[in-house]
């Protein structure tokens, strides 16, 4: 039904977008939920997140996944 609405092509760019745009927003609301992060480093991860998703574009997408399978387990391990 949705390729119906969108077509192939255009069902194919919004899947991209939100890839783009929905796993460096899920990061950042992590970041912004997790306790045992500093203050610097909440800050540091956000404002990278936000700069890269919105100006570099692929960055933002690798930052988010960087943090989300590099930087939170290891977090959650130490909480």
């Amino acid at each position: 039904m949705i390729a119906e609405i969108f077509g192939v092509d255009g069902l194919i760019v919004l899947v991209v977008v939100v890839l783009f745009i929905g796993i460096p927003v899920w990061a950042i609301v992590d970041v912004a939920k997790q306790p045992s992060l500093s203050q610097g480093a909440k800050t540091g991860w956000i404002f990278g997140l936000i700069l890269g998703t919105l100006i570099l574009g692929p960055v933002g997408l690798v930052a988010a996944l960087i943090y989300l399978f590099g930087v939170r387990p290891r977090v959650a391990r130490a909480t």
